[in-house]
């Protein structure tokens, strides 16, 4: 059976004029689907029993599966199921009346960084553009709207730049999820290519990417799969990116670690490297991850990592990453069972 998400509005257009309807009932079942959120064909009682009846039998609306759902205050962490056996983790960050869904893009993870727990087990597969509608559209049945979408979660988006865009098209058509491409970011571990490609896309999107490091030979110690791509290559895709954004800043984050890149000399690296850019860079203090032996340094070292940054004229600040209690937090998530 197919999933339903795969079709756009056009395929599903021509779909149900294949099956002798008119041409509104694209916008009949988009709104339910996309903006009800229905869970079952059964639920779109504005179209003929008899078009509710084809539809289930020939589309799938409830893949993928909540297998686990773990709260931790700050954050709500699911572990998604799909047909063919593979797993992925989201996350819900609810922001008071808002919501903020960090979403998945692949099975596992080719990019190996050693801060990062969706690394172990390496990448089985990419996820379809509907899988990952499908995987957003599961949260919001069982927590609500979202307002912003980040793709932060397992998997190097830009890796699979095709499906992605493709989701992100649908989350903001305005016959579907209807969300403005400002609440949409991407982060990547810094594919130069996909940065080239996602510019020349222009979606509208905002790009984030994980530095976590002020030289290239550090680079390639702490995310082998990004070595190929020297930091000028990469910052010089950033300039790329903000050109034909038509100066829309790039947002960079680096995971501080205690003994490895937090010392003034990589601050002061840091400064050569984003000072010319648009930005903003957030610093994130490493998140316990049970295969690393790496460690966060305490408050005071990085306060004073923070304020050589400020003092030197950089945009910065200090992001602490919700969801650690439950795993759910920057480089936590994996696949698997927590209970």
């Amino acid at each position: 059976m197919r999933l339903f998400y795969e079709l756009d509005y056009d395929e599903l257009s021509q779909w149900l004029a294949a099956q002798g309807q008119p041409g509104y009932r694209a916008d009949q079942v988009f709104e339910w689907v996309y903006q009800h959120r229905v869970g079952s064909f059964a639920e779109l009682t504005n179209i003929p029993a008899s078009l509710r009846e084809v539809l289930g039998a020939e589309f799938d609306l409830n893949s993928p599966q909540i297998v686990e759902v773990v709260a931790g205050g700050e954050a709500i962490k699911y572990l998604l199921g799909y047909g063919d056996g593979a797993q992925i983790e989201c996350v819900n960050i609810p922001m008071g009346a808002y919501h903020t869904f960090c979403l998945s893009s692949q099975v596992g993870c080719g990019i190996g960084c050693v801060f990062c727990a969706s690394a172990l087990g390496g990448l089985q597969r990419n996820l379809t553009a509907g899988e990952i509608i499908a995987q957003a559209l599961a949260v919001a049945r069982h927590t609500g709207r979202p307002r912003n979408l980040v793709f932060m979660g397992i998997g190097e988006p830009l890796l699979n730049l095709d499906n992605v865009a493709a989701a992100i098209r649908r989350f903001t058509d305005s016959r579907a999820v209807d969300l403005s491409p400002q609440r949409v970011t991407i982060s990547t571990a810094g594919v130069v290519p996909g940065i080239h490609r996602l510019a020349d896309l222009h979606l509208g999107v905002e790009l984030a990417v994980s530095l976590n490091a002020s030289t290239d030979q550090q680079r390639a110690e702490l995310m082998p799969g990004v070595a190929r791509w020297s930091l000028r290559e990469l910052t010089e895709a950033c300039q790329y990116f903000t050109r034909v954004s038509r100066g829309q800043p790039v947002t960079f984050t680096y995971v501080l670690m205690k003994g490895i890149n937090d010392f003034f000399a990589d601050a002061d690296r840091l400064v050569g490297l984003l000072r010319p850019l648009r930005h903003h860079l957030n610093i994130i203090p490493f998140n316990p991850v049970e295969h690393a032996e790496i460690s966060a340094p305490g408050p005071s070292r990085t306060a004073a990592f923070v304020r050589r940054l400020r003092e030197k004229g950089l945009n910065v600040s200090v992001r602490h990453s919700k969801g650690s209690n439950v795993k759910a937090a920057c480089g936590q998530l994996r696949q698997h069972r927590n209970s």
